[in-house]
């Protein structure tokens, strides 16, 4: 059985029974860890030195359409309908399965690479079944932890076809996954189902995917804003009368969502994520994160989209913070020019990306955060770098000044993937696979007209 022990560094467990060690150890047996303490001693085990270093849960990202990778960045000035018009209704076709699994391990590699061990991957275009099996060859070649969100295309339709509101969830998919490749909740790579819910499909198609996913045994992820224009208005208090809201379901966004709905939507038991990057982009609604907190609940976050803005996780945690902090300063009453405490702490940004989001996803057993019996995956970042020296606080230094560059050390599941600031994956096969998704990028954007 071979172990491993993390000597010596700064642990932030994110988990209350093992709290903060300003010097403490893991020792991690194959693939769970096993002990935290001080002075732990293993004869035998491979040695990880983490002095100077503040060891943390790996991040969490509890949203991202990893499959557009090979086009990130092309939309940071996007606005409107832009994304819809542009990436669903013109790029996203002309993937082919390769491009689909490139860009899923790109992106999952580039997650490793700055420190999120585990992503909510929303695969929403996978046209055919050698699309869904090609993401899922690019989350393996990665070594990502991943919830593999199966979703559905959106494209126009043509003459004489339904549009994609009007159609059900694929169930011989979900049944070919989830008796097949994706049949392990055990295994690194586990399944979910992303539907189009009550705002981008009618009530039929929401009862048939809700139901679905309850019968394979799946958590349901969709995109709900609760804007005018959704297309079931109160869609959600008839899958309640259904028996079908639950922790098994995940809502993402929900910006325009009334408080009575939302307390409605979180005493169900659903989880809400938010993706605070990418709706303040174009939306005037402020992200979940402070209501749902507000409210009792335990708030989630991810990128969701890197066609606009990045998918660091330390970045999306601080962008997070910030911007709750500004929409709760611009409530400050009477004629007070400044807040007299600070709304919402860095400690409870760390928790969104590391244990709630774990808990949005149905993981909080397994990962989330650092505690004897739970899977090994833990990253290590460089105190002594210059951006976060003298780091007299790890939690504040951690989700207010670091970013994936200072990240050292990466396991996922006891493995490592990353060692002292590098991935560990021969330099000429990333250069190859580097040029590769440079070289898609260019024909999808050439053949799209952008």
């Amino acid at each position: 059985m071979s172990k491993t022990l993390i000597k010596n560094g700064c642990i932030i467990s994110v988990d209350p029974g093992v709290g903060d060690l300003p010097d403490g150890d893991i020792l991690i047996e194959e693939d769970r860890i096993e002990e935290i303490g001080t002075g732990l001693q293993a004869p035998g085990a491979e040695i990880l030195d983490a002095s100077g270093m503040i060891v943390l849960p790996g991040l969490i990202n509890a949203h991202l359409h990893t499959w557009e990778t090979p086009v990130r960045g092309i939309g940071g000035d996007w606005g409107g309908f832009d994304y819809f018009r542009h990436l669903h209704a013109n790029l996203a076709p002309r993937f082919t399965p390769e491009d689909t699994r490139l860009g899923n391990m790109m992106g999952a590699l580039s997650q490793l690479d700055g420190g999120t061990t585990t992503i909510f991957d929303w695969c929403h275009n996978n046209a055919t079944p050698d699309h869904t099996d090609a993401a899922l060859d690019g989350l393996a070649d990665a070594g990502i932890r991943a919830l593999f969100g199966h979703g559905s295309v959106k494209p126009e339709p043509k003459e004489g076809e339904k549009h994609f509101s009007q159609i059900p969830h694929s169930r011989e998919e979900i049944k070919r996954l989830r008796e097949g490749r994706l049949s392990d909740d055990g295994a690194l790579v586990t399944l979910a189902v992303s539907i189009l819910g009550t705002d981008y499909g009618t009530l039929d198609v929401a009862l048939h995917d809700f139901r679905l996913a309850r019968e394979f045994g799946l958590i349901s992820s969709a995109h709900i804003w609760g804007a005018p224009d959704r297309l079931v208005e109160d869609g959600y208090r008839v899958l309640a009368k259904e028996g079908l809201l639950g922790p098994d379901h995940n809502l993402v966004h929900g910006n325009y969502l009334g408080d009575e709905e939302l307390r409605f939507i979180l005493d169900a038991g659903v989880s809400v994520t938010a993706t605070p990057q990418a709706e303040l982009q174009t939306n005037r609604g402020e992200p979940l994160t402070g209501r749902v907190l507000a409210m009792g609940g335990r708030p989630s976050i991810g990128s969701d989209i890197e066609i606009y803005s990045t998918g660091d996780m330390f970045h999306v945690m601080r962008f997070a913070l910030l911007s709750q902090r500004i929409f709760d300063n611009q409530k400050i009453g009477g004629d007070r020019p400044r807040a007299d405490k600070i709304s919402v702490r860095a400690r409870q940004a760390l928790e969104w990306v590391t244990i709630n989001n774990a808990a949005a996803m149905g993981l909080e057993d397994r990962i989330g955060s650092l505690a004897p019996g739970k899977q090994a995956d833990i990253i290590m970042i460089r105190s002594g770098d210059m951006n976060l020296m003298p780091a007299h606080d790890p939690v504040h230094t951690a989700v207010l000044h670091a970013h994936g560059g200072n990240v050292d050390t990466v396991l996922v599941a006891g493995k490592k993937v990353k060692a002292g600031g590098r991935l560990r994956i021969p330099e000429a096969d990333l250069e190859r696979k580097k040029e590769a998704l440079r070289e898609t990028g260019r024909r999808l954007l050439r053949e799209a007209g952008l």
